[in-house]
């Protein structure tokens, strides 16, 4: 009983450090189509938001260009009144005249800095055009980047999972040979069943997959190489090498 006490624990032990290594390496697995999935809608994003940037900058050139003809016909009106000035027959008529056109004038000033304003507007969302335009450009080259990264990283982990799988199956197979036949197959179904939330290691006087206290009772039984789940988590436990 005490070689099958320290060799069980020890056995348990590797076992539990395998099966934590199969979840890091199955996490890194799933990631690569996770974050393929996230890059292709920063994509998405990225293309979506350059549409909205050239409607606005095709519609900021439209309102500027309607803008200067509004400007340009203010200016051949202001031009055609005062050619009419010297046809006039009377003062009032020259005075009436003079009153428009000045009233042409300062709208045309208005018009002129309205003019200025949507050009600027224009020659802005020309930047943002651009910079949209770099921003789907960075966009797929860093989805192109993750993919071919990837794609060298897949087959070293799936090697190293079937690697791990391997060490772990020839593990449980040397455990069902040590342990007696009326707990072998419970042993079996846990661990087959919650991979690595099967196990805890016992570390002094708690559980080390969830910290609750172990009784003395059960903790003398596990030395003794005695099957052990702890009564809060359901966890098998086994000796750590510092509660040993």
């Amino acid at each position: 009983m005490t070689s099958q006490a320290q060799t069980v624990p020890e056995i348990l032990r590797r076992i539990h450090s395998l099966y934590l290594q199969l979840d890091e390496l199955r996490g890194r697995l799933m990631k690569g189509p996770r974050l393929a999935q996230a890059h292709q809608e920063q994509i998405r994003q990225a293309e979506k938001n350059l549409e909205l940037t050239k409607k606005a900058h095709t519609e900021a050139r439209m309102a500027s260009h309607a803008k200067q003809l509004e400007y340009e016909q203010k200016l051949a009106d202001i031009q055609r009144r005062k050619g009419r000035l010297l046809e006039c027959d009377d003062n009032r008529e020259y005075q009436l005249l003079k009153d428009q056109i000045a009233a042409d004038e300062m709208a045309a000033s208005v018009l002129a800095d309205e003019a200025i304003e949507l050009m600027a507007r224009v020659e802005e969302m020309a930047v943002k055009v651009q910079e949209a335009e770099a921003a789907v450009a960075a966009a797929k080259e860093t989805a192109a980047r993750w993919q071919e990264e990837f794609a060298r990283q897949e087959p070293i982990i799936r090697s190293d999972m079937a690697e791990v799988e391997k060490e772990l199956k020839h593990l449980i197979t040397q455990l069902d040979a040590m342990l007696p036949y009326e707990i072998k197959d419970l042993y079996q179904r846990t661990l087959r069943s919650k991979g690595s939330d099967a196990l805890a290691p016992l570390r002094g006087e708690f559980c080390g997959g969830c910290n609750q206290h172990v009784p003395i009772n059960m903790r003398s039984e596990l030395i003794c190489g005695k099957p052990i789940w702890c009564r809060s988590c359901g966890r098998l436990l086994y000796i750590a090498d510092e509660g040993r």
